[in-house]
């Protein structure tokens, strides 16, 4: 005999949950739900097979690291590697310029330094300028056929984000939407928010609603403590170089919510050139992308490696640096006949 009870605040029974896992895993086995494929095979191998729907991920970093490059790839490349997935795109983007972020999506696309889209040293030639007047064209056409791609300026509160992303759900079809904060220390303050940290415990409580409620994938952009430039941080080759989850700026509260969380670290911008316990050679290029949590997915990986690619705004996967102390070992004086010092070289900028 079924007892029916009263079930306030958004209960249900332990068979409806499974009922509802059981037709997530149904679908994904019949095709139905796909995970958002990244540009990379690191990351998509870690996860389950990408970034899965309804994820929260959390990208630390300190500046000049990348992470607005890293992000920008991401959504630059997501249509072509999801071509069988509709989904729309809406960004905060709270810090760069209208002319600024598009002089960098340009110089994507023509394989341009960003000084030289700009003519700063000479003009710019015709050839590439058409090339950027044909993306143009294209994007107007992607958009005619609903592929829409929406960027908000204007600096929000937590609570006006979370207006804005259910209106713009809602304007752009109610289809599955990846949101790009860019990033957490710029979200504006509450009246009632005395402290940036309170800002930011708000922000992940109304992206953990939102997550909830809506089929999305938010990725927020935010700092690492500036301890990551401490003395000691920089000591060459120890395991104080890489950054774990007490660096990201208010740690605990986009921890807790986070489905994924990487820190991004160019090494070269805090001038060392022996990156962790490993002995990493770090040139201008390397990028070291750090798994500090993973909720879904297995990986006995927690560092994957990647390069810059400027011309592009891009970061390309590539294999684990050269060894340092193996090519110190390398050029190391053989006898009394060969005095040879390392060359000037090592663990400099290529």
């Amino acid at each position: 005999m079924d007892q029916k009870i009263e079930r306030p605040y958004g209960a249900i029974t332990h068979a409806e949950g499974l009922r509802k896992g059981l037709k997530y895993i149904n679908d994904r086995r019949k095709g139905r739900i796909k995970s958002l494929k990244t540009p990379w095979d690191a990351i998509n191998n870690a996860t389950i097979g990408g970034i899965e729907w309804g994820s929260l991920v959390t990208i630390g970093a300190r500046p000049a690291a990348g992470k607005t490059m890293f992000i920008s790839h991401i959504l630059r490349e997501s249509k072509r590697l999801n071509p069988d997935q509709e989904f729309s795109i809406l960004e905060f983007q709270f810090e760069m310029g209208d002319e600024s972020y598009a002089a960098r999506e340009f110089a994507a696309q023509v394989a341009l330094d960003y000084n030289v889209v700009l003519s700063s040293k000479r003009q710019l030639d015709d050839f590439a300028f058409e090339q950027m007047e044909k993306y143009l064209l294209e994007a107007e056409d992607l958009e005619k056929q609903g592929v829409q791609r929406v960027r908000i300026k204007k600096p929000l509160t937590s609570a006006d984000m979370k207006k804005a992303i259910h209106h713009y759900f809602n304007e752009l079809g109610g289809k599955p939407m990846i949101i790009t904060i860019d990033h957490s220390w710029l979200v504006k303050k509450a009246p009632d928010e005395r402290e940036k940290l309170q800002t930011l415990y708000n922000i992940a409580d109304m992206l953990i609603d939102v997550k909830r409620d809506l089929p999305v994938i938010v990725i927020i952009l935010t700092q690492l403590n500036r301890t990551m430039e401490d003395v000691a941080r920089r000591t060459p080759g120890t395991i104080a170089n890489y950054p774990s989850s007490s660096d990201i700026f208010g740690g605990d509260a986009l921890m807790q919510g986070s489905d994924l969380v990487l820190a991004i670290s160019r090494p070269f911008t805090l001038n060392i050139e022996d990156y962790g316990p490993e002995h990493y050679r770090a040139d201008k290029e390397n990028v070291f992308l750090h798994l500090l949590k993973l909720r879904n997915g297995a990986t006995d990986e927690n560092i994957i490696f990647l390069q810059t690619d400027f011309k592009r705004q891009r970061m390309i996967e590539s294999g684990p640096p050269p060894n340092v102390q193996q090519q110190q070992q390398t050029w190391a004086p053989r006898g009394p006949r060969n005095n040879r010092q390392p060359s000037a070289d090592v663990g400099q900028e290529l």
